[in-house]
């Protein structure tokens, strides 16, 4: 019996990895070739029809050990195969409807390939280079989907450094932190002998705003995402108002308008209400006109989730339903939804770009591409996009969507 090669750790075998690609005939060779043929097959054929339950599944993965010993990558291939890939969903499944992903347009596979090799980040131009000023393209692209400005509005903010017209993220979630995020610091910014929220915190800010509180105002369809970004930004679940919907699954308005009343002899302060473009479990739009009319009256933030429902604006016939979308202060798109783009790609968008939240110092922002050179010290560097986004590093989820 032949003994069995095993992998060897070293400086030659670490270099190789780096410098010469997998032979055509290797298992990862045969699997990216099938793939490149006929993906749809390849998943037909590798994702098994039979369910394991969970717990049987959490036993291939239950090791935590780091292994001591290095393994060759066709041995790993093989337990990704059948292991991984067998137990995935299979989401290009003629039959498959479920939480908004989608089977993927075939161009996608070479395209996240190149990604993949590039390896871009684009958290500064000097690691993104021509990735920066596309993403913030397809950021205005989007944007004037929404707001539809005219054509002198574009090139004064497009690519200026200090302002954006939005920010990708790693999803809705993020997408709506980062939206009442931007609303806090508007509604709670350095005036007088008050620094701001950012530097002086939400004590300090109610006291300066004379109140007991900052609310956010959305229907019981809302996402779960919203009581996620009302706790991260300091205000309190119990905070997030959620209003009764009526029998088509919108919000309330009388509820509302009585809400906001009620708040306000509370001495609690809206700081947003949140329309809903196709809440995730049925679809409905809210009456994003009516919400935007009491947003202006109360002066207060009006942000739309739009994660599902915002390609609508695609369809000349439908992009009605979204009636008042452009009169929101911020909004959020999901492009691996109905953009047919990879997981994830989350996007906010603002209306008034040229409208910064505060005027505190960079760090409150999240530089989304800095125009440095490698030798500049840090403390130098200029940001090329000060976007009040959360994520920090990054790769480029626009690059499907600039087709």
């Amino acid at each position: 019996m032949t003994k069995k090669e095993m992998a060897q750790a070293n400086l030659e075998n670490l270099y190789r990895i780096f410098t010469v690609p997998e032979a055509p005939d290797s298992t990862l060779g045969l699997i990216d070739q099938a793939i490149s043929d006929n993906v749809t097959g390849f998943l037909q054929n590798h994702i098994v029809a039979l369910e394991r339950e969970l717990e049987e599944i959490e036993k291939d993965f239950s090791a935590t050990r780091i292994p001591e010993e290095p393994t060759f990558v066709s041995e790993y291939t093989e337990f990704v195969k059948e292991k991984l890939v067998a137990q995935s969903v299979h989401t290009a499944a003629p039959g498959f409807v479920g939480h908004m992903t989608s089977a993927l347009p075939y161009f996608m596979l070479p395209l996240s390939r190149i990604m993949t090799a590039l390896n871009q980040n684009l958290v500064k131009v000097e690691t993104s280079k021509a990735f920066t000023p596309m993403e913030r393209q397809v950021l205005a692209m989007l944007h004037r989907l929404v707001y539809a400005r005219d054509d002198d509005f574009y090139p004064q903010w497009i690519h200026k450094s200090q302002y954006a017209l939005g920010a990708f993220c790693s999803g809705g979630t993020i997408a709506n932190i980062t939206a009442l995020w931007v609303a806090r610091n508007r509604l709670c910014a350095p005036q007088g002998e008050f620094k701001g929220i950012a530097r002086e915190g939400l004590f300090k800010a109610l006291q300066h705003l004379d109140c007991n509180g900052l609310a956010v105002l959305v229907s019981r369809r809302g996402h779960y995402s919203l009581g996620k970004a009302i706790d991260v930004l300091g205000l309190g679940r119990d905070n997030l108002i959620q209003i009764d919907t009526d029998e088509k699954n919108r919000i309330d308005m009388q509820q509302l308008r009585n809400t906001c009343a009620r708040l306000q002899t509370e001495g609690i302060k809206p700081l947003a209400i949140v329309g809903i473009a196709g809440t995730t479990e049925t679809g409905n739009i809210d009456p994003l006109d009516e919400i935007a009319d009491l947003a202006a009256e109360l002066n207060c933030h009006f942000h739309v989730d739009a994660a599902w429902g915002g390609p609508t604006l695609f369809s000349e016939t439908h992009r009605s339903l979204l009636r008042g979308i452009e009169r929101a202060d911020s909004v959020t798109i999901d492009a691996h939804k109905q953009l047919y783009v990879p997981m994830g790609a989350g996007m906010v968008l603002f209306n008034r770009p040229h409208s910064p939240p505060s005027n505190t110092t960079p760090p409150i922002f999240c530089d989304m591409g800095r125009k440095t050179s490698a030798v500049t010290p840090w403390k130098d560097h200029v940001p090329a996009s000060r976007c009040w986004c959360m994520p920090g590093c990054r790769s480029s989820a626009a690059k499907g969507m600039s087709c």
